[in-house]
C-alpha cells in the first residue's frame, strides 16, 4: 500500500512540475524585431495586455489582402492571453488563447493581428490601433 501511495505522489509531483512548466512558457509575451529576426523583449503576460489586446481585437476594420501581410521592419508581438477569449466578428468566430500583434512604425496608429481559429489556420486583418500603450507596457520603443 505504502508503495502505490509513492507512485502516487510522485505521478502527482511530475504532473504539478510539468504543468507549471507549460504555464510559465505559455505566459511570456515576445517582442521580435523583424528586420534582425532576433527576440528583443519578453515579459511575463498579465490582465493589463490583455486589455490592450482587446482594443485591438475591436479595432478590426478588414481582412488583409497582401499576399505578404509581413513588413520588411517593425515588430512581431506574440502574447498569450491570461484568459480565453471569445471572438465574434463577421470575419472571425472563434475563442483565442493567443494573439500575434504586427507593428510597423512607418504608419501610425495602423498594423496588423494574427488570430488562429480552431485548425490553427492564421488569418490575418487590418487594424487601426495606437501600439503606444502597449509598447509602453513592454518598454519597447
Amino acid at each position: 500500500m505504502k508503495r502505490i501511495i509513492k507512485i502516487f505522489l510522485f505521478l502527482l509531483c511530475l504532473f504539478v512540475f510539468h504543468t507549471q512548466q507549460i504555464s510559465a512558457e505559455n505566459g511570456t509575451v515576445k517582442v521580435l524585431d523583424i528586420e534582425t529576426s532576433n527576440i528583443i523583449k519578453e515579459i511575463n503576460s498579465s490582465e493589463a495586455i490583455d486589455e490592450d489586446v482587446q482594443k485591438a481585437i475591436k479595432s478590426i476594420k478588414r481582412v488583409t489582402v497582401q499576399a505578404n501581410p509581413i513588413p520588411k521592419k517593425g515588430y512581431l508581438i506574440k502574447i498569450p492571453l491570461t484568459k480565453s477569449i471569445k471572438i465574434k466578428n463577421k470575419w472571425f468566430e472563434d475563442i483565442v488563447s493567443e494573439v500575434l500583434l504586427l507593428y510597423i512604425p512607418a504608419t501610425k496608429n495602423e498594423g496588423k493581428i494574427i488570430l488562429y481559429n480552431d485548425e490553427n489556420t492564421p488569418m490575418f486583418f487590418d487594424i487601426e490601433y495606437d501600439f503606444s500603450p502597449l509598447l509602453k507596457k513592454l518598454s519597447v520603443e
